[in-house]
C-alpha cells in the first residue's frame, strides 16, 4: 500500500494538507470535463478527457496535440468516481483524495503515472498516436488502463505497451508504482481533486505543471495584494 502522504497547493499559501477532510477554499471553480470525439474509446468510460476552465496547463508546456477545444487533455485516476454534477471546484494535490479502489486514501500519484503523463502532455510519449481517430482512441485507452494499473485500480497487464515502457524506465513494476514525491525525480505532475458544488467528491484528474504551480500561487498573491490595498483605503 502506498504511503498516506499528500501535499496540497492551496492558493497563496501552497501549504500542506494534513488530512483529506480538511478542505480549504478551492484553487479554481467553474471547471468542466468532457470527452471529445476522436480522442477516446467510446466503448468504455476512460480518457482522454478534455478539462476546461482551470488556471493551469500553460499552453507553452503542453503540446498543441494535447490542447483541444479550449481545454487540455487529461486522464482519470480512480475507477469508482465519476464526473456528474458539473461545473466543479478543483484543488491541486499530489494524491487522489479518496484513493479509488485500492492504493490508500489518499493515494499519492505513482512515479510511473507522473512520467507517462509528462511524456503525453509534451507530445513525446513513445508509441502514442496523437492523430485524432481510431489510432488515438486506442492509444488513449491503453494509456488510461496503464495509469489505472499503476494506481492499483486495475490488475496489471504486462502486454500493455505503457506498462512495458515504465518497467523499462524505472527498472521494475514496483519502482514504477512508487510514490513519485518520494524519489529524486519529480515530473511536476499533480492531481486535480474535483468536487461538485454540493461538496460531493468527484473524479481526480491529472495536470502537468512544470513550474510546480507557481503561476497559480502568483495569481493568488496578486489577488491578496489587491485585497490588502483596498482594505487600507
Amino acid at each position: 500500500m502506498k504511503a498516506l502522504r499528500t501535499l496540497g497547493a492551496v492558493g497563496l499559501a501552497a501549504g500542506m494538507v494534513a488530512t483529506a477532510s480538511a478542505v480549504p477554499a478551492p484553487d479554481a471553480t467553474g471547471i468542466t470535463v468532457v470527452r471529445t470525439s476522436g480522442y477516446y474509446d467510446t466503448s468504455y468510460g476512460g480518457g482522454e478527457f478534455t478539462l476546461k476552465g482551470s488556471p493551469w496547463a500553460n499552453p507553452a508546456h503542453y503540446a498543441s496535440a494535447t490542447l483541444v477545444v479550449g481545454g487540455f487533455q487529461t486522464f482519470c485516476l480512480e475507477r469508482n468516481e465519476f464526473l456528474s454534477g458539473q461545473p466543479f471546484d478543483g484543488w491541486l494535490n499530489t494524491a487522489a483524495v479518496a484513493g479509488g479502489l485500492a492504493g490508500g486514501s489518499p493515494d499519492p500519484i505513482s512515479i510511473g503515472t507522473a512520467w507517462l503523463y509528462k511524456q503525453f502532455a509534451e507530445g513525446n510519449l513513445a508509441g502514442y498516436d496523437y492523430t485524432p481517430g481510431p489510432g488515438r482512441e486506442a492509444s488513449a485507452r491503453a494509456l488510461q488502463e496503464a495509469i489505472w494499473m499503476l494506481e492499483d485500480e486495475l490488475a496489471v497487464n504486462y502486454a500493455n505497451p505503457y506498462i512495458s515502457l515504465v518497467i523499462g524506465k524505472f527498472g521494475g513494476l514496483a519502482n514504477a508504482k512508487a510514490d513519485y514525491t518520494s524519489v529524486s525525480a519529480n515530473y511536476t505532475v499533480r492531481a486535480i481533486n474535483l468536487y461538485s458544488a454540493d461538496g460531493t467528491k468527484r473524479q481526480d484528474m491529472l495536470v502537468y505543471l512544470p513550474d510546480g504551480g507557481m503561476t497559480l500561487i502568483l495569481m493568488g498573491g496578486g489577488l491578496l495584494g489587491l485585497a490588502l490595498i483596498r482594505r487600507k483605503e
